[in-house]
C-alpha cells in the first residue's frame, strides 16, 4: 500500500514539474488527446494520464478498431466499429471506448457465456447470471444503440437525442448521471465489478497505443 502511494505521489509530482517548467509530457500521455483532465488509478495502483470520461469524442479509426479486434477474433464483424463510432457521436459518447467495453463483454465477439451472438446484446444488458441470457435486439445497429443508451443513462441526465427512441430496456432503471467516468461503472455495470472500468480503459490503451492505424 505504501509503495502504491509513493508511486502515485511521484507521478503527480512529475506531472506538476512538467506543467511548471514547460517540459514535454510523458510519452504515454502524448499518445492520447487531452479530451479531459480526468485521470485514473489503474488496477495496479498506477496513475494513468488518460481521459476517463464516458462522454466525449472518439479518436480511434474504424480500420484501427477492426484490426485490433481481429488480432484475437479473425471473424469479428466488420460493421461494428463503424456503428460504435456513428452511434457514439450521435449521443456524445466515446464510441471507441464503448467498443472496447463491448470487446470485454463479448470476449471479442466470441461470446461463450449466457448471451449468444444472435441476440446482438453487446453489453450484457439483462444478463444477471444464473443462465439469464438477457435482452435480445433485432440487429447489430439496435444492439449498439441500446449499449450506447445504457452508457448515456449512467453518464448524463439529459434527454436522448431528438428523433431517437429508447431501445435499452433497462434505461429507466439506471440512476441517471451517477457514473460520468468509466471507473464509476465499477460495482454498477458489473457486480462486484472491482477494476471493471480500469479494464475497459486498459483495452482502449492497447487499441490506441499498441495498435496504430493500418498503413494505406
Amino acid at each position: 500500500m505504501v509503495k502504491q502511494i509513493v508511486k502515485v505521489f511521484m507521478l503527480l509530482f512529475t506531472a506538476f514539474i512538467y506543467s511548471v517548467v514547460g517540459c514535454s509530457t510523458p510519452a504515454h500521455a502524448q499518445t492520447l488527446p487531452s479530451a479531459s483532465s480526468q485521470y485514473y488509478i489503474d488496477i495496479n495502483g498506477m496513475l494513468r494520464f488518460q481521459p476517463n470520461t464516458i462522454v466525449g469524442p472518439s479518436y480511434a479509426t474504424e480500420s484501427q478498431m477492426l484490426s485490433f479486434a481481429r488480432t484475437v477474433n479473425p471473424k469479428f464483424p466488420a460493421e461494428l466499429p463503424k456503428l460504435y463510432l456513428e452511434v457514439g457521436k450521435k449521443y456524445g459518447i466515446r464510441g471507441d471506448v464503448a467498443f472496447c467495453q463491448m470487446i470485454k463483454e463479448t470476449g471479442y465477439h466470441r461470446f461463450g457465456g449466457d448471451v449468444r451472438a444472435g441476440q446482438y446484446n453487446y453489453a450484457g444488458i439483462g444478463a444477471v447470471g444464473r443462465s439469464a441470457r438477457g435482452s435480445t435486439f433485432k440487429s447489430s445497429r439496435e444492439g449498439v444503440q441500446a449499449h450506447i443508451q445504457h452508457l448515456y443513462a449512467y453518464a448524463t441526465k439529459s434527454a436522448i437525442p431528438r428523433g431517437e427512441r429508447i431501445l435499452d430496456p433497462r434505461f429507466s432503471y439506471v440512476p441517471r448521471g451517477t457514473a460520468p467516468f468509466w471507473t464509476s461503472l465499477n460495482g454498477r455495470w458489473a457486480i462486484p465489478g472491482q477494476g471493471y472500468g480500469q479494464n475497459v480503459l486498459t483495452l482502449y490503451n492497447q487499441l490506441i497505443v499498441n495498435n496504430p492505424p493500418p498503413r494505406t
